[in-house]
Formats: structure tokens, C-alpha cells, sequence
């Protein structure tokens, strides 16, 4: 069998599954792996649910022998000793009866994906583009007075990208010992001043630090492509810092806490938290767009299927937006077709979850922002 899996989803090309048609068709699972369910109940689902998507395409012929095959495979990839990596796992596995197929498989340490199997003519992109958009890249910064972590988070892991550290020594503030004067009170007086001077001047250098580092961090955003991001510290400091990243870059603060010295995998549930909060937000935003514009005569924005596919075929959608979990049936039938139509008319894809997804089912379950 050639198999193809990686962690991040970087090797996969949505134009190539767009494409990829084979002969009899393609199985694409979704997996939602639980490493601490001791009864294997998400195996058991998964076993469910590919055994119902065999049972329903089954017409007794090499269809039905290669679907068969290809659940076999599939499932002895998950029922071994070792897992593989990741809490969803995601293939794309060619259907068919021979020893040597094409499987392409992507995993991610999400937990909030459900399990899931269908079988068509090729791959069925609604789980990865959800993975694509759930996961996409972002980068977070821990906030202190002397010290700025930034981390990069992408498919719900964390890496650390910089650690900085601010040198407050000053040579024209060292400390000298000089001989007892003889008006102690006048001495004290500007001793004091002196140390009132001190704190200023350290605290302009920390401000500066926070500042020059927001610049850089924002540089950072930029060249490796990040949604936005998120910070997690003292709001004074936050502030500081956030003159640097100035204009250009979404930045916001997440969590009035210092984790600096926090452990990384509680730090990683705290951004988990904040990335998908910020998700939600966003799909809000875009869902709002498409109903003002949808809603405005001469506006930008379609509702329901029917506008939808017609704005599609006209080429006007810049933006689509459905409901990831739909339950409707006609919605359902039509998904991959209308993806693909966005897809192939270089729209922007984003499946929504939440109170988008409330909203966008009073309309059809469908939307789209258009470009004229």
C-alpha cells in the first residue's frame, strides 16, 4: 500500500484532490480518536459507520468488493497496538480491491471533530477544509515586564518560534559609595530623586522592550502568514507591547495571565480556548457580512441554495460559507458540488459551527460574500 500521512496538512494540494477521481471512487474518513477510552467505543463507531457506507454502496459487484477492501484497510490502520499520531485523523483512501492503492492521510491533535465515513466519485473536502480553518496557523505571545515568549499555534499544536529578554543594565546608573555628608536630610532628599530617576528610566527601557518586541512579533505574523494574534499577560504590558504591532495585524488579549513560567500543557489548553473562541467569532463576522450584504439592495451577499449556486456559476462568490455539521438532506446532497464549484472559482471556503451555524440554517444552511 503507498501512503502518504503528515502532521500538518502542507503536503496535501486541494486543487490535486479536486482531481483526483479514480476509478471506482474515493472512501474519506473523518476520526475522532479517544487515547484514554479504554473500550475503544470512537474504534467502534468508526467501524459503525464505515460498515453503513459499505452496506448503502454496495451493488454485489467490484464496487462492493472494493469498498469492502478498502474498510478492511482502513480499519487496520486504527486496530493495532500503536495509534497513529494525533486526536483526528483524516484520509482520503481510494477505493478499490487491489493490494496496491493511494491513501492519503493528515492528522491533528484536535479533540472537537466527530467521526465520520462517505464514499463518492472523490474525496470529500468538508473535513479538511473545517481542519484547515479550525487549525489555521496563529501566533501567540506570554506577556511580562522583561521577558516575551512568542509561540506559533497551528492544528492545536504549540511551538515556541522566540524567547526575548530585556537587558535593563545601565552603566550611568551604577551605584558608587561616597563618604557621609554632612546635611543627611538634603541627602536624602536627592537620593531619593535619584531613585525616583532610576524607576523611570528602567521603566522607559521596559516599555521600549514590549514595544520593539510588538514590532517583531507582528513582523513575524506577517512573513509566516498568521490569522491574527492573541496575548496572555499583564494589560499594561499588553498595551506596550501592542504599539508595536501597530496597524495591519489582528491582535488581541486573550487572558489577564502570566504564563511565562507556565507549563506548556496548560499553556496549550489556555491558547486551545482562545483559538477557537476567536474562531467562532470570526465565522460570526463573516456570516454577518454575507446577511447585511445579502439583505442590502445591491449588496454583496447571498443567501440559500439557489442564490448561492447561481452566484457560483456566475463566478461572483469571494467567500462561501456553510454549515459544517448540516442535517439537511438537500444541502447535504449538494455539498460537495457547490465546495467544489467555490474551489474551482479560487473563492474562500469556510465551513461554520456555533451560533453561525444557527444562523446560517435559518437561511438554507448556505451563504456566500460576493465580489460584485
Amino acid at each position: 500500500m503507498e501512503a502518504t500521512e503528515t502532521r500538518l496538512p502542507s503536503g496535501l494540494s486541494v486543487e490535486k484532490l479536486l482531481n483526483w477521481r479514480p476509478e471506482l471512487g474515493v472512501v474519506t474518513v473523518c476520526i475522532a480518536i479517544d487515547p484514554g477510552d479504554r473500550g475503544e467505543g470512537w474504534l467502534t463507531e468508526l467501524r459503525n459507520k464505515l460498515r453503513a457506507t459499505v452496506e448503502a454502496r454496495d451493488d454485489g459487484h467490484d464496487r462492493g468488493r472494493a469498498l469492502t477492501t478498502t474498510a478492511q484497510r482502513i480499519l487496520a490502520r486504527f486496530e493495532g497496538e500503536e495509534l497513529p499520531s494525533g486526536r483526528c485523523q483524516i484520509g482520503f483512501c481510494e477505493a478499490t480491491d487491489e493490494r496496491r492503492a493511494r491513501d492519503i492521510w493528515t492528522a491533528a491533535q484536535f479533540y472537537d471533530f466527530s467521526t465520520s465515513a462517505s464514499y463518492g466519485e472523490r474525496a470529500r473536502l468538508t473535513p479538511l477544509l473545517k481542519l484547515l480553518d479550525e487549525g489555521a496557523a496563529t501566533g501567540a505571545v506570554a506577556v511580562s515586564s522583561e521577558r516575551v515568549h512568542l509561540y506559533e499555534w497551528s492544528l492545536g499544536a504549540l511551538d515556541l518560534v522566540h524567547d526575548w529578554e530585556a537587558e535593563m543594565y545601565m552603566r550611568d546608573w551604577r551605584e558608587r559609595k561616597s563618604q557621609k555628608p554632612a546635611n543627611l536630610a538634603r541627602t536624602q532628599g536627592a537620593s531619593a530623586s535619584g531613585r525616583d530617576q532610576f524607576d523611570q528610566r528602567l521603566e522607559h527601557n521596559r516599555a521600549r522592550f514590549l514595544e520593539e518586541t510588538g514590532g517583531l512579533a507582528a513582523a513575524e505574523a506577517r512573513d509566516r502568514g498568521w490569522r491574527r494574534l492573541i496575548g496572555f499577560g499583564d494589560p499594561e504590558h499588553f498595551r506596550e507591547l501592542a504599539e508595536g504591532v501597530g496597524q495591519g495585524t489582528e491582535l488581541e488579549l486573550a487572558e489577564e495571565a502570566n504564563v511565562i513560567s507556565e507549563d506548556r500543557g496548560k499553556l496549550l489548553g489556555r491558547v486551545n480556548t482562545a483559538v477557537l473562541a476567536g474562531n467562532r467569532r470570526r465565522e460570526l463576522e463573516l456570516l454577518e457580512r454575507a446577511l447585511e450584504g445579502a439583505q442590502t439592495p445591491g449588496g454583496r451577499g447571498a443567501l440559500g441554495l439557489i442564490d448561492v449556486q447561481r452566484s457560483l456559476n456566475e463566478g461572483r462568490v469571494e467567500h462561501l460559507i456553510f454549515d459544517a455539521g448540516t442535517q439537511d438532506p438537500e444541502l447535504a446532497e449538494v455539498e460537495d458540488e457547490v465546495v467544489e464549484r467555490a474551489l474551482r472559482t479560487s473563492a474562500e471556503v469556510t465551513p461554520v459551527e456555533g451560533v453561525a451555524a444557527e444562523r446560517v440554517r435559518e437561511h438554507g444552511g448556505v451563504a456566500a460574500i460576493l465580489r460584485y
